[in-house]
């Protein structure tokens, strides 16, 4: 790790985290009747999307990324988030990150070292919640953000969108990228064939015939 000056005018620590946020509601503590078990209503479909996020110790700038899944394409969104602050106050950046899959891909480890001149990296553990505040403010968005049943798959991004707002922060960037066939109710991007086994398709391996078993009488 390179030496920088002690001035926080030429430099930024920022703490990166992911989190998931289920369409069903967050559980937390609730007042309720002695006695008595306490009920939230759920959802049929449970559906969740990944929100990629960094705070600045300081308090300076924000970064929230909302997608419908976590992997290395995400991450990597981020990061290109992460320039744009760059570009425009020229402080170097140092980025707090775990060993999580999404950040030790080879694609990850690639688009970090491209970025080496300005971005240094300090590694935690693969999950250490106590050493990164960023984990804090994922259950302050829950509880403030998900601790309701939304109306719709648009509402409930809608209020994921508000929540990060309320998080704070100088300088905010909020992204909503969530695609539009994670609204229509697919969990994957539609392939565009039909439903059902393609016509004409045939198996890899030969099936054994069928055969009709047959009742034997019973021994007397």
């Amino acid at each position: 790790m390179r030496a920088e000056p002690e001035h926080p005018e030429h430099y930024e620590l920022h703490f990166q985290d992911e989190t998931h946020l289920e369409t069903n509601p967050y559980l937390c503590r609730v007042w309720h009747r002695r006695g008595t078990q306490p009920t939230l209503p759920g959802v049929g479909t449970n559906r969740r999307v990944t929100v990629f996020g960094s705070v600045e110790a300081l308090g300076r700038a924000r970064i929230e990324l909302v997608r419908a899944a976590q992997d290395t394409a995400g991450f990597v969104r981020y990061l290109e988030l992460l320039e744009a602050p760059h570009l425009t106050v020229h402080r170097a950046i140092y980025l707090v990150l775990d060993n999580g899959s999404a950040h030790t891909s080879q694609v990850s480890l690639q688009a970090l070292a491209a970025r080496r001149d300005w971005l240094h990296v300090v590694w935690l553990a693969k999950y250490a919640p106590q050493r990164n505040p960023k984990e804090r403010e994922w259950r302050r968005l829950k509880r403030a953000a998900r601790s309701h049943l939304a109306a719709d798959l648009r509402a409930f991004v809608d209020g994921i969108l508000v929540g990060l707002r309320q998080l704070g922060g100088v300088c905010c960037t909020i992204v909503d990228e969530v695609p539009q066939w994670f609204f229509e109710g697919h969990r994957k991007p539609p392939t565009g064939r039909r439903a059902g086994r393609p016509v004409g398709a045939k198996d890899s391996y030969k099936r054994a015939p069928y055969r009709r078993k047959q009742n034997l009488p019973a021994h007397t």
